[in-house]
């Protein structure tokens, strides 16, 4: 830890020691913060934690800083894998926020002549409106428009000639299907040059990220990795699409701790835990040594590309990971071993497994392409071959009809716990 990132720390410690009730309790056996080892003695923060607290005191909890009046937005978590977060900004905390989004969008390709239409939802979720801020400070155009009537959303990008989109990567799916059906075109007879995506793990993986660029002809990029209770995004690629770079270097300090054990984990090129991190500026509810739950790898600490800050992937959630016949696996895993085959198959796929553990069984629900030209018994014979030598574990496996399984406008929901 710098000295300058220590006296920061410092700072916000002083600060949530003075106005948040939630942390004045939780460190009270803290007796000061002198030493970089006293950061690091510090209880970590967790989601259950917060939720917890909000419930107790809401609506925004005992953690919170600041008086009403000085609130100048509230968002909410969007209640993926629990119950939502409400989320209050100051203006501080928002300008810090599309700083950071900014930062990330320009990494990722998005420049003032780009025309991008921005398809996610703005319904409390940070990823609705802070977004769309920092989309707008790279300079773009911007064209706000949310969730729902995709056909609406087809015309739009002719009648503009937009030239980038922001949306979650399944998404596609269904535009594609509209393309085709409704509208005779290809994705790539649309203008659009650039892709940037988020909220989905689909674009770290090469067979699943090259059937998109084929398809629509543009460049897709892992452009918006966040949390929005800590930073709305703070990861993005740069042009060598190796890795997501940390972007909250000037607001955020991130930590890395093996999941199970909590131990520290040096960050470096290799290293794969938890990623732990802690608001170094904000306001309204800041959160200290806070478990993200994301099981990250570093690829490398340094990147052609000139910027110092490291490279990530993400592994997947502590919560999500399977024990499924005795072997530890995350959804990620499994999704990896599908999207290689992408050319067969759509990008709408169901991993089904037992809401109960033991896990003694896995089914696949996968949709043929159109136009497929390999037999089905020997499709399911590659997929089950693949994953009894990759994670020694065999599916079930059941193929539909592509467009059988249900499309989304925002996060997919790939993996259920319903057998």
């Amino acid at each position: 830890m710098q000295d300058s990132v220590f006296e920061d720390i410092q700072k916000q410690y002083q600060y949530i020691i003075q106005n948040s009730g939630f942390y004045k309790k939780k460190f009270q056996d803290i007796v000061s913060m002198e030493k970089k080892d006293d950061f690091f003695k510090l209880p970590f923060t967790t989601k259950t934690e917060v939720l917890s607290d909000q419930e107790k005191h809401p609506p925004f909890g005992a953690n919170i800083c600041v008086p009403a009046g000085k609130i100048s937005r509230i968002h909410k978590t969007s209640g993926t894998t629990n119950k939502p977060v409400m989320i209050a900004m100051t203006k501080r905390d928002i300008e810090y926020t599309v700083e950071a989004g900014s930062a990330c969008f320009r990494a990722s390709g998005l420049t003032p002549d780009d025309i991008v239409i921005h398809c996610l939802n703005y319904n409390m979720w940070a990823g609705g409106y802070t977004d769309h801020q920092s989309l707008e400070k790279t300079g773009a155009t911007v064209v706000p428009f949310g969730v729902g009537n995709s056909r609406l959303l087809i015309e739009t990008i002719l009648q503009l000639n937009a030239t980038a989109i922001h949306c979650t990567p399944s998404y596609l799916s269904k535009l594609e299907y509209l393309l085709r059906e409704e509208f005779d075109r290809l994705p790539g007879d649309l203008p659009l040059r650039l892709g940037l995506f988020g909220a989905e793990s689909g674009l770290q993986h090469r067979n699943f990220r090259q059937q998109i660029e084929r398809t629509w002809e543009l460049k897709a990029m892992n452009a918006n990795y966040g949390m929005s209770e800590v930073f709305s995004i703070f990861g993005a690629e740069c042009e060598h699409q190796r890795g997501m770079h940390f972007m909250g270097g000037n607001a955020l300090y991130p930590e890395l701790i093996d999941h199970k054990t909590s131990s520290s984990l040096k960050i470096e090129e290799g290293a794969m835990g938890e990623l732990v991190l802690t608001n170094l500026y904000r306001e309204a509810q800041p959160l200290f040594r806070y478990r993200s739950g994301d099981i990250i790898r570093i690829l490398d600490m340094k990147c052609p590309c000139g910027r110092s800050s490291f490279r990530f992937e993400i592994m997947g959630r502590t919560d999500d990971m399977l024990v499924i016949k005795g072997l530890n696996i995350f959804p990620g895993s499994i999704e990896h071993i599908v999207n290689q085959y992408v050319d067969h198959i759509s990008n709408t796929y169901q991993i089904l497994v037992s809401k109960t553990n033991p896990i003694e069984d896995i089914k696949l629900v996968l949709e043929l392409k159109k136009g497929n030209t390999i037999q089905e018994s020997q499709l399911m014979k590659n997929v089950t071959d693949d994953f009894v030598e990759n994670l020694g574990i065999s599916p079930r496996i059941e193929f539909v009809h592509e467009g059988v399984l249900p499309r989304t406008e925002g996060k997919s929901k790939k993996f259920q716990r319903i057998l």
